[in-house]
């Protein structure tokens, strides 16, 4: 019998308003704003633009929203599934747009000469390969890290058949990373960024509600 799929109204809306927010933020910020980046070396460069910068600059949050609508959605989807099922559904939710993704490019990396084939097949083969750290094709492959950690605590509490501790264990990785990141890096911006883990943990289904 055919699993039947549950959909969110608006979260595909809010996936594509944060996906606006991403796009807006490294072309009309970080572009210019860290000129050593792969994004500039492949423009050939582009002037600082601090009228724009200030208004575009905080749309890194886009990504956080983006955490936030998968812890949700993974929990959610993780409640009545299977550790096999669960692991056969991220891979094919990943593994496809990476492995098609990373080798354009790498080949636009050599084409442009921000790179060398060694580099470039080393950085390819991290991508490939998932590589918790750097360096990738594009360092935008950092997130990739972090939903997967998300999928292996979620995994094995289907795996121990103790998937009704995820909302405990959301509040322990909360409170562990945000203590952490707030320790070591004080500035609201980079705690912000950092603490990934936090906001993926305590937007699943089972943190949000109270039972």
């Amino acid at each position: 019998m055919a699993q039947q799929k549950t959909t969110f109204g608006g979260i595909d809306i809010l996936r594509f308003l944060a996906a606006v927010l991403v796009m807006v933020y490294h072309y009309g910020f970080w572009v210019w704003a860290y000129p050593d980046g792969i994004s500039a070396q492949a423009t050939g460069g582009v002037p600082a633009q601090p009228g724009i910068g200030a208004w575009v600059e905080s749309g890194w949050v886009g990504v956080e929203i983006f955490f936030v609508i998968s812890g949700f959605v993974i929990a959610f989807s993780a409640e009545n599934s299977t550790p096999l099922r669960f692991f056969e559904a991220r891979v094919k939710r990943l593994a496809p747009a990476v492995w098609i993704c990373a080798p354009i490019t790498a080949a636009l990396l050599l084409l442009i000469g921000s790179t060398w084939p060694t580099d470039a097949v080393v950085r390819l083969a991290r991508t490939a390969l998932f590589a918790p750290y750097g360096p990738w094709v594009d360092s935008v492959y950092w997130t990739l890290g972090i939903e997967i950690a998300f999928y292996a605590i979620v995994w094995i509490l289907l795996r121990l058949g103790r998937f009704h501790l995820m909302e405990r264990v959301a509040i322990v990785i909360g409170l562990v990373s945000t203590s952490f990141w707030c320790l070591y890096y004080p500035s609201p911006r980079r705690a912000g960024c950092s603490s990934s883990w936090c906001i993926m943990a305590a937007s699943s289904p089972s943190a949000c509600s109270s039972g």
